[in-house]
């Protein structure tokens, strides 16, 4: 179990819920669920999504394994509510703990290290860490070991704890780029062609190339809130904007300028 803080944050709060998605793929963990809510739309890492919804509507008998299963405390025991659903996971989670092979991985990352599933575990104080003896990791301290040992990033923690982000600007930084603002990773008149900020560009064209938005800006922005903690999403989204505008959102001319237009720096 990882534990992280900010899947408690709901409402207008609620944002980069999915940041230590780039960090776990980095070890294999490519099947993910999560509330669909949190898939608005943009992805900064390719993973194969099964949501929440689906696993309490179909079953967790056809879940395969390994996994990575985003879900908040107030997820778990049903407090967590919108205008057209209750949130109560903690049927399914108590399926996959016990359905899991014993040489697979389950990963749940949530917002406490003492997660309670009240329906099934009745002594007040106990969690289901006790009973299933789940080891437990902060994610921070895991992230920041990582960084410590494998990346040269001149951003801080504090500005991100996404480790996409981190990555770009330990790349950046190695081609003599600016590389301690986020914004800054994503100028793209500027970035080298094999950087990965170009992928979400890539991604946005295949999704949504039917049903282009006239406040197209704002729904990048939106988007970039299940990966971003705070600041300049707007100032990403204009960027990311301007090039797709440039390159009328086709891939092949977003090719042309990537390519082509580098060669001239």
């Amino acid at each position: 179990m990882i534990k992280d803080p900010q899947l408690a944050k709901t409402g207008t709060q609620a944002r980069a819920q999915l940041r230590s998605l780039p960090f776990l793929r980095e070890f294999g963990l490519q099947r993910v669920a999560h509330p669909a809510i949190y898939d608005n739309g943009l992805r900064l890492v390719n993973y194969d999504l099964v949501s929440n919804e689906d696993l309490r509507e179909d079953g967790v008998s056809d879940v395969e394994f390994p996994l990575t299963h985003y879900v908040s405390q107030d997820m778990l025991t049903g407090d967590l509510q919108d205008e057209d659903r209750k949130f109560d996971d903690q049927d399914v989670v108590r399926r996959l703990l016990r359905s899991r092979p014993t040489d697979e991985t389950y990963v749940l990352v949530t917002d406490t290290s003492s997660p309670m599933m009240p329906r099934h575990t009745k002594k007040p104080g106990k969690s289901f860490i006790d009973e299933f003896e789940c080891s437990v990791a902060d994610y921070k301290g895991l992230l920041k070991r990582f960084l410590q040992y494998n990346l040269d990033s001149a951003l801080s923690l504090s500005t991100t704890q996404n480790l996409y982000f981190h990555q770009l600007s330990d790349f950046h930084q190695k081609t003599g780029l600016e590389a301690d603002s986020i914004p800054a990773l994503f100028d793209y008149t500027r970035i080298p062609a094999d950087s990965p900020a170009w992928d979400p560009l890539y991604y946005l064209i295949r999704e949504d190339v039917e049903q282009v938005l006239d406040d197209y800006s704002e729904r990048i922005r939106a988007a970039l809130r299940s990966w971003t903690e705070r600041g300049p999403t707007q100032d990403i989204a204009n960027r990311m904007l301007d090039m797709l505008e440039r390159v009328d959102f086709e891939e092949e001319r977003l090719d042309n300028y990537r390519y082509r237009h580098q060669e001239k720096q």
